[in-house]
This record gives C-alpha cells, structure tokens and sequence, in this order.
C-alpha cells in the first residue's frame, strides 16, 4: 500500500496538464515549498556538516526505522522484486535509476540494495526536500541521502565528496532522472541525463529498473484503491571506454528510457501511449469527464 495524502486530486490534476504538454519532469506537487535560494543552501551545508556527528547518527537510526517499519507493515508480502538475478556478478557500487511516484518508493529500492549484499542505499535528493513539513520531512532530512542544489561550488565541492564517500563504500546510489514525483504514475517517463552523467564520469554502471504498479483490491483512502508494486530489475548498463563521458551520458540516458519503454509494454501488454487516462494513475477511482481532450505527445 502506497501513501495517500489529501493534495492527490490537485496533483493529478497537474499530471494530466503536464503529460499532455509533453512536461514530462515537471513538478506537480501543489504543496512543494516555496525556497528561498539563500536559506536552502545554508540548511544543505548543515546537513552536511552534522553527517559525523552523534546527533545525527541517532536522527538517521530513526529515520531509517521508519522507512523499514513502514515496508514491514505496508510492503512486506505484498510488493514482489523481479530480476534481482541480474545483479550476482556485480561488485562495488553502482547507479540505481527509478521513477518517483510516491514519497515513500525509496523503500523497496532499499530492500534491493540490502537483498544485493550493500549496506545502505543513498539517494541523491532535491534540495526542496529538506523544508518538507511533518514525519515526511523528518525522514527526507535525516535518511541517507545526498542533497542536490543548483550552484556549481557546491555540487563540484561538498556533493562531489559525499558521492564518493559513498562510492568508495561499496553502496548503491540511486537516482531519480525523471526528477519530479508524479504519483502513481505507471508510465515511464525521459530523464535527464544527470544521473548518467555521474555513472560516465566514475565509469561505474546504471542499474534500470521499472516499477509496475498493481491493484490489489479494497481502497487505501477515499477514491484510491491499494496498490502494490512489482519492481523489475532490468539489464546493468556500462558506460563505452571509447566514448567521452558526454556521449555516454546520452547512450545510456536512451538505453535506460528504452529498456523502461519495454518492460512497460512488456508488463501492460500494449504500447507506451502519452495521452492521459485514468489508469495512468494506479489505483485512482477519478474521471477525466471534466478534463480536455488530451492528445499524444
């Protein structure tokens, strides 16, 4: 069962708006914070400062409990990992990619990364998410995660070493290079080339994978049926030795986009299609009787 908050219908709403402009990495949450530029570096350069301390080493214990009581009461029995084969010969760390579609998806990723023999998984996290409100934020604050912020000093200073600090622990990282969280969305969407970027320059693999969303019956909150997930672990991906980091950024930014196009087709049985319906919204009992037409992109 995936997490349900009241903001969902506006959400939707904006999804619908987005897919049919073709604004796949929008975001469309209707309570994201507003930032001031200024006051959310200084709360990513805190966090980065207390990493070592004891504080936060118990703030992290925490959150990481949350995460996995929340999978062992919500997941466990219910969401299902398919493909976990592909990843026995592969040592070290990696890049996991995925889509976000829900604030709590990262838990069955972490369930991967654990079921892989790593002991943390790490997600590069928009900055944004720090000003979150409630347990969420809580969460978003203290997990492991690396902050991403717009500003060159700090991600070719402080992001740079907090990836590798992680890197050279062996961890996955995972990524998500559509960016945005568009909830319960069951369509593959194009990311950017960021997070192929990293796996380029550190010449390490992408590990693809695609979560198929499935309805299991009764409802998780008023007009939303529950809804588990089946996580497809797709082929790893390398970066070419005779490319430039540039060109392989983009190979494998296509090949991850492909590979996700197919296994989408594959598990739904018809062809990725951009015009938006209902079902594009797993579990949602909503209508698009007052939407205008939306045409394929």
């Amino acid at each position: 069962m995936l997490l349900v908050t009241p903001e969902r219908p506006a959400a939707i709403e904006n999804i619908r708006r987005a897919s049919a402009e073709g604004r796949f990495n929008d975001s469309v949450e209707p309570l994201d914070p507003v930032l001031d530029p200024e006051e959310l570096k200084a709360d990513i350069l805190r966090y980065v400062a207390r990493l070592d301390s004891p504080v936060f080493a118990m703030k992290n214990f925490l959150a990481r409990l949350i995460v996995d009581g929340w999978m062992h009461r919500f997941s466990e029995g219910i969401d299902e990992i398919i493909g976990l084969e592909k990843l026995s010969g592969l040592q070290g760390p990696a890049f996991v990619t995925a889509s976000h579609f829900n604030p709590f998806d990262s838990g069955i990723l972490r369930t991967l990364s654990r079921l892989s023999g790593r002991d943390r998984l790490v997600a590069v996290s928009q900055g944004a998410n720090f000003r979150m409100p409630g347990l969420n934020g809580f969460v978003l604050r203290n997990i492991d995660v690396i902050p991403l912020l717009g500003e060159p000093s700090y991600m070719n200073g402080p992001f740079r070493a907090l990836l590798q600090r992680h890197l050279d622990k062996g961890r996955f990282i995972l990524i998500y290079p559509e960016q945005s969280m568009w909830f319960n969305y069951r369509k593959p969407r194009p990311g950017k080339r960021g997070a192929y970027l990293f796996a380029a320059q550190h010449r390490l693999p992408v590990i693809p994978t695609f979560a198929q969303l499935q309805e299991y019956g009764g409802e998780s909150a008023p007009g939303f049926g529950n809804v588990r997930v089946v996580l497809h672990v797709l082929d790893p991906l390398y970066p070419d030795p005779s490319r430039t980091d540039r060109e392989n950024s983009f190979a494998l930014c296509r090949q991850d986009y492909e590979a996700r196009v197919a296994c989408y087709e594959r598990c739904y049985g018809k062809p990725l299609d951009y015009s938006f319906t209902p079902w594009d919204i797993a579990g949602w009992r909503g209508n698009t009787d007052s939407f205008p037409i939306c045409r394929k992109k």
